[in-house]
């Protein structure tokens, strides 16, 4: 009975000339050698007669055997070319189907990036999911339920990304002070860290960022211990106590902070800051995104920076150096 001769034929041919003996195919293809030695009769039949030279040393293949091998050698590998190619456009029209999903803790940069992907991914649908907690998001991001994301890290406090993940550091941004217009270093057009020693702070709560332990330790550095005496994640309660002469604030200086009674001023003396990362899994994010993503972050950034004259100000005064230099 005549059989059909299939691709995986081919497989076998090719894998009896690598071993050099039935024995050693069998072995390799989890068969026994008499099925193994039948299937080969069936195929040298099949293609006309004897493709090798059996010997008690093993099995070479003869000059008929030499061309058809050179020939399934070939239809192999452009098989394999052909599965390979199309799953990789199979896997390119999964990829730009699916939405991009971008994530990052609340604020200003998280905006930026969304109309960064916005502007560089029109065809593909981008979904958001900002996050108060910095911990869920960089859990998030290794866990690949989070394609790319902005996010800050203190010095100090590194953020245990996964072994999926990659980032680039886009540059460091200092903290700024929020103070009652009617205090008195509101008068300075900067205030040394070591000048609020005195003041009650109102800040966000602890997480895993290391907020507190960083505001804690930066402030020892400037010779006191800060006092935490107000907790709330909501800016416009702290802009109310900061107004109100009851405490002062940490701000990033890129927020739109333009609550009444109150102004930001720039601290001195002390590195008080954080670095802004872009985050991104490298198995959903190809690099050129991520490339072009950073790029135009950074941009708007910058653009962003000249819209807040007391930022543009200290940029301009030797900060650009600190925000953009070696190290970043």
């Amino acid at each position: 009975m005549s059989m059909h001769l299939e691709f995986r034929h081919l497989r076998v041919l090719l894998t009896v000339a690598e071993a050099g003996s039935i024995r050693k195919a069998a072995a390799r293809l989890q068969l026994s050698q008499p099925a193994m030695s039948a299937q080969l009769k069936r195929i040298e039949h099949e293609l006309g007669g004897p493709l090798f030279i059996r010997s008690a040393d093993g099995v070479k293949p003869n000059e008929n055997g030499q061309y058809v091998l050179r020939c399934a050698r070939d239809l192999v590998v452009g098989f394999d070319r052909l599965r390979e190619h199309a799953r990789s456009a199979a896997e390119a029209d999964r990829q730009a189907a699916a939405p991009l999903r971008a994530g990052g803790t609340a604020g200003p940069l998280m905006s930026l990036l969304v109309s960064a992907l916005f502007e560089l991914v029109p065809e593909r649908r981008v979904t958001i999911d900002a996050r108060r907690s910095v911990h869920t998001l960089v859990k998030s991001l290794g866990q690949s339920k989070c394609d790319i994301a902005v996010f800050g890290e203190f010095p100090g406090f590194p953020l245990p990304v996964g072994e999926s993940v990659a980032t680039r550091t886009l540059l460091r941004e200092p903290v700024f002070v929020l103070l009652a217009e009617d205090h008195p270093l509101a008068r300075q057009e900067k205030v040394g860290l070591h000048e609020l020693a005195g003041e009650d702070w109102v800040m966000p709560e602890a997480d895993e960022s290391g907020v507190h332990a960083y505001l804690h330790l930066t402030c020892q550095s400037a010779g006191f211990t800060p006092r935490i005496a107000h907790v709330t994640p909501d800016l416009s309660v702290a802009q109310i106590l900061v107004a109100g002469r009851r405490a002062v604030c940490g701000v990033w200086p890129t927020a739109d902070v333009s609550a009444q009674g109150t102004v930001q001023r720039p601290l001195v003396d002390v590195p008080f800051h954080r670095r802004l990362l872009l985050a991104w899994n490298t198995g959903s994010v190809p690099p050129a995104l991520a490339d072009a993503a950073c790029e135009r972050l950074l941009a708007a950034y910058l653009a962003l920076v000249r819209q807040r004259p007391q930022y543009l100000a200290w940029w301009e005064d030797g900060g650009k150096e600190f925000a953009l230099g070696e190290g970043v």
